[in-house]
């Protein structure tokens, strides 16, 4: 990927990050406000800070499991046409790693649906056809394969952009009428 598609992260706010393709649809209301400086990007809170201070033990636990090294990753990439970004933990084999390390500190039975739209941003992002989710406790890790969903863009990429044009025309979206949904796994 050219250097050009690579932001600093103080223009995160310009473009629909991975990590907020949720909010689009199921918080965009609070999302406009951020994205507009209405009131400030959400910092972080005690879970989240777990999940960056274990994030490093995470990687060694996933590098020893595949008995390989990984690319770090934490690089915002911005996609070629579109003003969406993506910055995977890692990635494998030229595929991009989510890694999760749940406050909760058990492993989540199947993907949540915020990690689901998460990975599926990167995938599209990174323009790759699968990527790496790993969940890691102290106890358990669990390591799953994600393939790119072409219905989930299909569904997905029109309610982002006209998320995009409120953004862009300054206009606070109004609350949806029947919130739209999305069917993971069919």
């Amino acid at each position: 990927m050219s250097s050009d598609n690579h932001l600093s992260d103080n223009r995160r706010h310009n473009v629909i990050t991975a990590s907020n393709a949720y909010a689009v649809i199921h918080d965009r209301k609070k999302l406009f406000r951020q994205m507009t400086f209405r009131e400030p990007p959400f910092e972080g809170n005690e879970a989240t800070e777990y999940g960056k201070y274990h994030e490093h033990i995470a990687l060694s636990a996933l590098e020893k499991e595949l008995d390989d090294i990984l690319v770090p990753g934490n690089k915002f990439m911005v996609h070629s046409e579109l003003p969406f970004g993506a910055s995977p933990d890692a990635f494998y084999n030229g595929l991009p790693v989510e890694i999760k390390c749940p406050f909760s500190q058990e492993v989540y039975p199947t993907i949540p649906d915020r990690y689901y739209y998460q990975v599926q941003m990167q995938l599209w992002v990174t323009n790759k056809d699968m990527a790496y989710f790993y969940i890691w406790t102290p106890e358990e890790t669990k390591l799953e394969t994600v393939p790119f969903s072409k219905k989930f863009l299909a569904w997905y990429l029109p309610h982002a952009l006209d998320f995009l044009e409120f953004v862009n025309k300054d206009e606070e979206p109004p609350r949806w009428n029947k919130k739209p949904t999305f069917k993971i796994g069919e």
